[in-house]
């Protein structure tokens, strides 16, 4: 309707051609209801996707056809998502600038103890200036992948789902302050428990890197923003035994802090 059929084909075929659609393993519909008058025609049915990477989706379609002599073309076509399969947990949904638009009471409740994030006048705020900045220009750039195909391209480009991490910086102590983003539906979301996301990309980056069991727990606490005193203290052992993993760390890594250690932990898998 506002841009006619030559710019929609066009962008379809741009998003064909490169690839930013993420591919489907199964689909179905069920519950189909068509009505027809005259040389019109509207459908709507319930549908159901798989991911290649193993997402799955329900939305409820609608069509509407024009008769033109023996054949019938599609002159709008729209979806509405009605479930989402993602990752469950305590998450803040924002938009571009940073504004909460919706968090369950458990998720702003965990916000009010978050050892790095605040609110102010309704936006999610880091304790420090230079945190700050750093959060938002994340989420201006979280902003950029807005979008079905958006969020499918960039998702394609870091080869997984659209989940990363964002380091704020690093703590008075030493340890690295870290947050994670998901984009989904137009809208940037904000985990609070990030230790649900941890155990996965620990278990990856084991495998990739041969880290010792020692070494992998002090990535972990690593992970979560302790340094390496506090973490000493956590596993039990040693500052120079907690330093001596950090040092493996970063020669079976190839990285030289903990602020890039981190990013790359939590970006394997």
């Amino acid at each position: 309707v506002l841009s006619g059929w030559p710019a929609i084909a066009a962008h379809m075929k741009k998003v064909f051609d490169n690839h930013l659609s993420e591919r489907l393993t199964d689909f179905g519909y069920e519950n189909l209801q068509i009505s027809v008058v005259g040389d019109c025609a509207w459908a709507v049915f319930d549908t159901w996707t798989v991911w290649e990477n193993g997402e799955r989706g329900e939305s409820f379609d609608t069509r509407v056809l024009e008769r033109h002599g023996d054949e019938w073309k599609i002159v709008y076509a729209s979806f509405v998502l009605r479930h989402y399969k993602g990752p469950e947990g305590l998450a803040l949904c924002l938009d571009r600038n940073g504004q909460i638009l919706q968090a369950s009471p458990a998720s702003l409740d965990a916000l009010k103890s978050h050892p790095f994030l605040t609110v102010s006048h309704g936006r999610i705020r880091a304790h420090r200036l230079d945190w700050d900045k750093a959060l938002q220009k994340a989420l201006e750039q979280a902003a950029q992948h807005h979008g079905f195909f958006e969020t499918y391209r960039f998702a394609h480009s870091i080869g997984g789902t659209a989940q990363y991490p964002v380091v704020l910086g690093t703590t008075d102590e030493g340890g690295v302050a870290v947050v994670r983003f998901s984009i989904r539906d137009n809208f940037t979301y904000l985990w609070i428990d990030a230790d649900q996301f941890l155990d996965r990309h620990m278990k990856f980056a084991r495998a990739v890197f041969s880290l010792s069991e020692g070494q992998i727990k002090v990535a972990r606490q690593i992970a979560l923003g302790s340094s390496v005193r506090s973490t000493a203290e956590e596993l039990g052992v040693s500052v120079n035994t907690a330093r001596t993993h950090l040092t493996r760390l970063y020669e079976k890594t190839g990285v030289r802090s903990q602020a890039a250690l981190v990013r790359l932990l939590l970006s394997v898998g």
